[in-house]
């Protein structure tokens, strides 16, 4: 009994086991996996896909998020070579995005990265005239750039040691000999002449306290003058203010006198006016007592009529013969 008990355990450990197995190849092949995921299409023509192999991984940010799905060697050389990715659908991948193509040192195992270089860009849904999928844009491997900056620098540092290499060459070599020699004579002859030059150095040390002073007295006079420009200013000011009160006083005078003429002129006027009017007045009635002098002589010159009244036959008012 003791051997049967221990038979099933033993069976019931390799049962399991076998299960273990098969849920771990299970999920090493993928099958497990049911997320759904978005196909995109990249265009490698500057990069080596050494190591790149179907399976391998797609990477965003070092984070796994999805896998190689096919490629294709295309005939024509100016596109390169087709890889097709199959990328987690929840993966927000923009317009701009780029692809590069890195691989591991030790292994040599290849895998594809993405990186999105616009931050507020559309997402990459749009298709390309006869693309079934999205094409991400190929970019340029950190690999590459570190790769292009150093033979930059190889090609500098060329360059420098081949401008050394002419700076120390023979005749460069001459001439700094020569230079140094020249050198040395002037700093004896300058040497020679340190007790003239110590002498001039006196004499222009004088020369400039002497127009230090003169620049003081010049100073004094330049403020002597400034002072007294600034007296005369004032003054100037002063009599300006006067000769402008006198203009003032004149043009109200002129002002004044102007209005008293134009009121003497109004004051003629109407005195002209009724000086005129009179004398017409007086004329009328001298011209009416004039009428009547003459109506009275003519009466005077009829005493009869006066007397006696009309003749006869004499007309009467508005009367025609």
């Amino acid at each position: 009994m003791e051997s049967e008990a221990r038979y099933a355990w033993v069976g019931a450990m390799l049962i399991a086991l076998f299960l273990a197995l098969a849920v771990a190849l299970y999920w090493l092949s993928g099958a497990s996996d049911k997320l759904p995921s978005t196909r995109y299409t990249v265009y490698f023509q500057k990069q080596s896909l050494e190591g790149l192999q179907i399976g391998s991984e797609v990477r965003m940010r070092g984070i796994h998020v999805g896998r190689v799905a096919d490629y294709r060697i295309l005939p024509d050389t100016t596109r390169g070579v087709r890889v097709l990715l199959e990328v987690d659908a929840r993966i927000p991948l923009l317009e701009g995005a780029q692809a590069v193509v890195n691989r591991k040192l030790v292994t040599g195992i290849a895998g594809v990265d993405l990186s999105n270089t616009n931050a507020g860009a559309a997402p990459l849904t749009r298709l390309l005239p006869g693309e079934p999928y999205p094409v991400i844009t190929e970019g340029v491997p950190e690999i590459t750039r570190m790769t292009g900056v150093l033979e930059d620098l190889g090609n500098r540092g060329g360059e420098t040691l081949a401008r050394i290499n002419t700076l120390l060459s023979d005749n460069n070599q001459r001439a700094l000999a020569s230079t140094l020699a020249n050198t040395r004579n002037l700093t004896g002859q300058l040497a020679a002449s340190a007790p003239a030059l110590q002498a001039t150095l006196e004499e222009s040390r004088r020369a400039a306290e002497r127009l230090e002073q003169v620049g003081a007295t010049a100073d004094a006079a330049i403020t002597a003058a400034g002072q007294r420009i600034d007296t005369l200013a004032a003054r100037s000011v002063d009599t300006l203010n006067s000769v402008r009160g006198v203009l003032d006083d004149a043009s109200a005078t002129l002002n004044q006198t102007r209005a008293d003429i134009g009121q003497l002129s109004l004051n003629l006027r109407l005195a002209t006016d009724l000086t005129s009017q009179d004398l017409q007045a007086t004329t009328k009635v001298l011209r009416d007592g004039a009428g009547s002098l003459q109506h009275t002589a003519r009466a005077l010159g009829e005493p009869e009529r006066i007397l006696f009244g009309p003749q006869p036959d004499s007309l009467g008012p508005g009367e025609e013969r």
